[in-house]
């Protein structure tokens, strides 16, 4: 399947014209990894942003190589990640680890931020797309935070 292909079907781009999709087609490539690979590192330079085709990616916030990282999203086939670099961030918050062997659509994101910039009703629409990603992300990690919580046991003061 071509990258135009992938982009035509994915949600993200539903509201795209055809020129606009083969655009970013221009600027996007596939890219396969392993089990256990890193697709970025936290702090590293954030050049590009993801779509999930296949597999199953964790976002993980840093920690040294000793210690734990917390799992902060799971991202699933034809879900956005590594959308750092769309808000204008220079460097990624999170890192990305796949989870199993994974493949994905990496776009460029300077390139991609350009169109978007051009053409605003595209800006909008793909914009609110990685606004929703990230709150659905934020009110995932609520509950899982919530529920750590509830378990901690509170002693009462006499």
């Amino acid at each position: 399947m071509s990258v135009a292909s992938i982009l035509q079907g994915h949600e993200l781009l539903k509201n795209l014209t055809m020129e606009e999709v083969d655009r970013i087609s221009k600027f996007s490539e596939r890219k396969m990894f392993e089990k256990n690979d890193t697709i970025f590192l936290h702090e590293a330079d954030a050049a590009q942003t993801y779509i999930l085709l296949k597999g199953r990616v964790l976002l993980r916030l840093p920690g040294k190589p000793d210690e734990f990282r917390m799992v902060i999203a799971s991202i699933e086939e034809g879900e956005l990640f590594g959308l750092s670099p769309l808000l204008g961030s220079a460097k990624y918050t999170a890192e990305a680890l796949c989870a199993e062997p994974s493949e994905v659509l990496a776009i460029d994101a300077q390139e991609l931020r350009g169109l978007l910039q051009a053409d605003c009703l595209a800006g909008f629409y793909i914009m609110n797309e990685v606004a929703q990603a990230y709150f659905t992300r934020y009110i995932e990690l609520l509950g899982r935070l919530q529920g750590i919580i509830t378990q901690i046991p509170v002693s009462a003061s006499v």
